[in-house]
C-alpha cells in the first residue's frame, strides 16, 4: 500500500510541478497512518509510516512563518512573525509522537505530501485555523472546495483568536516577500 501511494504521490509531483489543481480535484490520492515524529512549524510535520518519514505540509492553512536564522549573518534578520511560535506549540500540542491518519492531497514541488491530518477523527487543519494559529490558504483558495477554512478564519477573526488578536497581522506571503528583500538587499551588501 505504501510503495502504491508512494508512486501515486512522486506521479503528482512530476505532474503537477506545483500546479493549482481544479476545485474537483481536492479529493484524498492516498491515506497513510503514522506516527508524528517532527513539527518543523505551524504547518509542516513530519509522520513516520513503515520506517520512512514523510514530510506533510498541512492543507489548507498557512501559520505565520518561523525564519530559520542563520547565526553566523550579521545582522541578524528577524527571527519571526508574531505568533509563528505559539502556533508551532499548538500544532506541536496536537500532534506530536501521536498516531495521526493522513490524506494526501498532492504532492508539492519540494516534495511533501500536502495533506489533511487527524487525530483520532478530528481534522486538526481546521483546528488550527478555527482557534487563530494560521490563515485559511490563499493558493488553495481556488482549489479549496471547502469552504469551512474560510469560514473557520472569519469566525477566529471576528472573536479574535490567536494571531488575529493582532490589530493588522502579516500573512506569511507578504511577510516572505519582506524576508527576500531583506535577504537579498544583505546579499549585496557582503
Amino acid at each position: 500500500m505504501v510503495a502504491r501511494i508512494s508512486s501515486i504521490c512522486m506521479m503528482m509531483a512530476g505532474f503537477m510541478m506545483g500546479c493549482a489543481l481544479p476545485a474537483a480535484a481536492a479529493s484524498a490520492i492516498g491515506t497513510l497512518e503514522g506516527m508524528v515524529i517532527n513539527v518543523s512549524d505551524g504547518d509542516h510535520i513530519t509522520v513516520i509510516n513503515n520506517g520512512t518519514g514523510i514530510h506533510v505540509e498541512l492543507y489548507g492553512i498557512n501559520a505565520p512563518i518561523m525564519v530559520k536564522t542563520d547565526r553566523f549573518r550579521t545582522p541578524h534578520p528577524p527571527i519571526g512573525q508574531p505568533y509563528s511560535g505559539r502556533a508551532f506549540m499548538a500544532l506541536a500540542n496536537k500532534v506530536l509522537h501521536k498516531q495521526v491518519k493522513i490524506e494526501i492531497l498532492h504532492m508539492d514541488y519540494h516534495g511533501r505530501a500536502v495533506a489533511i491530518v487527524r487525530v483520532d477523527g478530528r481534522n486538526i487543519n481546521h483546528e488550527m485555523v478555527a482557534e487563530g494559529w494560521a490563515w485559511a490558504c490563499q493558493k488553495y483558495k481556488i482549489q479549496n472546495n471547502d469552504p469551512t477554512y474560510h469560514q473557520l478564519e472569519q469566525e477566529a477573526r471576528s472573536r479574535r483568536l490567536g494571531l488575529w488578536a493582532q490589530d493588522n497581522p502579516v500573512p506569511p506571503w507578504e511577510f516572505r516577500k519582506k524576508i527576500q528583500a531583506e535577504e537579498k538587499r544583505l546579499s549585496k551588501a557582503w
